[in-house]
């Protein structure tokens, strides 16, 4: 005799994400823009196509559902209000001095400055910049990607800058460095 017993079906919620995340990497970018027609957040309007495509083509890998393209694309759209708290809520930038933070944002302006801001020259620049000021990709990334998008995680670094573009980018970096 076969003896079964009674389990309660759980259902997991994770488990459901990483499936439904995993199914919007397999469309095509084509596919993924014409159903993401309603969730782009409302500074969107005011965007092309292309641009929103370019935006969508660098945050496809992290999006798990629909409903969170606001959230992760806002910054693509609007400058957002420098928050401090995302420097001092960081682990690794709030041990340093708001001089050296400083010191460090002004160095990257003047390097992206001089970037042609397509995305292996982006790269280029900044791991030289990581060279020249001896800091680790964890601080000195983290305190560009704070300055220019106001997030605390976005897409890769170079990419993102890329996409902002040179005008956008340097002039987050100067109402960062306005604020320290």
């Amino acid at each position: 005799m076969i003896v079964f017993k009674k389990v309660v079906a759980r259902f997991d919620e994770k488990r459901l994400e990483w499936m439904n995340g995993s199914f919007i990497r397999q469309l095509t970018l084509d596919e993924l823009y014409d159903r993401l027609t309603k969730f782009w957040p409302p500074e969107a309007e005011k965007y092309d196509d292309n641009y929103k495509q370019k935006v969508l083509a660098i945050v496809q890998e992290r999006l798990k559902y629909f409903a969170e393209l606001p959230d992760l694309t806002k910054f693509f759209f609007a400058d957002l209000p420098v928050n401090p708290e995302l420097i001092s809520g960081n682990k690794q930038l709030k041990k340093v001095e708001t001089s050296d933070l400083k010191l460090w944002l002004e160095q990257a302006r003047d390097v992206l400055q001089a970037s042609s801001f397509e995305v292996e020259d982006l790269q280029n620049s900044l791991n030289h910049l990581l060279e020249t000021s001896g800091q680790k990709p964890g601080v000195l990334f983290s305190l560009i990607r704070i300055a220019t998008t106001q997030a605390p995680a976005s897409p890769g670094l170079a990419e993102t800058l890329a996409v902002l573009g040179k005008e956008t980018s340097l002039r987050r970096i100067d109402q960062q460095l306005a604020n320290f």
